[in-house]
């Protein structure tokens, strides 16, 4: 008996050491949060043939589905963290990118596949949207699913009394107006790949304001002749003012958020220099826990470079206004009904409306402010 007992006092140690868990598997015990995100659409369109956006705008009058995500993410480890995006009624991979969470001197990289922070609203999934559809200047220049694209972030958040981090990617694909160039056209090198670079700032004006300021550039190889050297680059300032009283409502759902964005976009093709300008204005009122109602203003405008087919694709003179109202029965729900009235180059004026109801079952991560 008492050489058993020798034996257990011996291997103790032993047992204690294989039954900790490695620093490079913690957390992997853990399964990872998932959730369903749905959103239905029913549209009427008074004109048939006018303008439709791509992506996740419904395009013909009558039920639509505009999204169905399956999101997932996890902590691998004190070091990592991953996070996916699949959607499931286009049957496409959105994200799934890994994020440091341990770097030193403030700083902090994803590498995969991601949304890029180009402005306000390039990182943001549907359901964070405050309209059903994305504004025109992010779909004329980025196109319509974004820039989603492969590559590598870095971001380093500076060591400020106030909020400033910068933020800088290197992606590879097509977005828009970029095409980045592929092996069949040669070894691709540094400058044949895409830049979305970001600078936000953020002040605690007083307890009820708040105010964010961005500024954006994108660099890369033009959509139109990337083999031939044509570069395409876009410049966006984007502010965001938020005003919620403390203390005001049931838990502080009454508020105003304003957010102003302006792009500026060039892009060369053969034998000539398209300038473009798209600018958008949003206001978003809270009115209790279960309602609120917004209005957006949109503008885009050709400033130089011929007029052709082939610049069609790429931005119409346009002047597009948008209202709504949302019930959110909980969190994770909501029913919007948005009216929207556009004048755009080369068709008639048209008026849309639109119904749309959205459900998230499941882990429902923060959204970014």
């Amino acid at each position: 008996m008492k050489n058993w007992i020798a034996a257990a006092l011996l291997l103790c140690p032993f047992t204690a050491l294989a039954a900790e868990p490695s620093a490079g598997t913690v957390g992997n015990e853990m399964n990872p949060s998932i959730s369903l995100i749905l959103d239905a659409v029913g549209a009427y369109f008074s004109n048939e043939r006018g303008f439709r956006q791509g992506g996740h705008a419904p395009t013909r009058s009558g039920p639509s589905l505009q999204g169905a995500e399956l999101a997932m993410s996890a902590s691998v480890d004190p070091w990592f963290r991953v996070d996916a995006a699949f959607e499931m009624s286009h049957l496409h991979l959105e994200e799934i990118f890994l994020t440091t969470t341990s770097l030193p001197f403030s700083l902090q990289l994803r590498a995969g596949q991601f949304k890029s922070h180009a402005g306000r609203l390039n990182a943001t999934h549907p359901h964070q949207w405050h309209f059903v559809t994305q504004p025109l200047a992010n779909e004329f220049i980025f196109g319509a699913e974004g820039i989603t694209l492969p590559g590598a972030e870095i971001s380093w958040l500076a060591p400020l009394p106030w909020y400033l981090e910068i933020k800088g990617s290197l992606q590879t694909g097509s977005a828009g107006v970029f095409r980045t160039r592929s092996i069949a056209d040669g070894d691709p090198g540094f400058r044949d790949f895409l830049y979305p670079l970001r600078l936000v700032q953020f002040f605690d004006i007083s307890d009820d304001w708040a105010l964010q300021v961005g500024a954006s550039g994108v660099f890369g190889p033009s959509d139109q002749g990337p083999e031939s050297g044509n570069r395409a680059q876009a410049f966006g300032v984007d502010l965001f003012l938020k005003w919620r009283p403390i203390g005001a409502g049931t838990t502080g759902h009454t508020f105003v958020a304003w957010t102003a964005e302006t792009w500026v976009r060039q892009m060369e093709v053969p034998d000539d220099l398209w300038t473009d300008l798209g600018a958008t204005g949003d206001v978003v009122f809270g009115i209790s826990k279960r309602w609120e109602t917004a209005l957006r203003l949109e503008l885009w405008r050709r400033l130089a470079g011929a007029m052709s087919e082939t610049r069609a694709r790429y931005g119409l003179n346009a002047f597009r206004v948008a209202a709504n109202v949302g019930f959110l029965p909980s969190h994770f729900s909501r029913i919007r009904l948005q009216y929207q009235i556009e004048n755009i180059e080369t068709y008639n004026s048209g008026h849309v409306l639109m119904l749309q109801v959205e459900v998230s079952a499941g882990a429902h991560g923060a959204h970014a402010y």
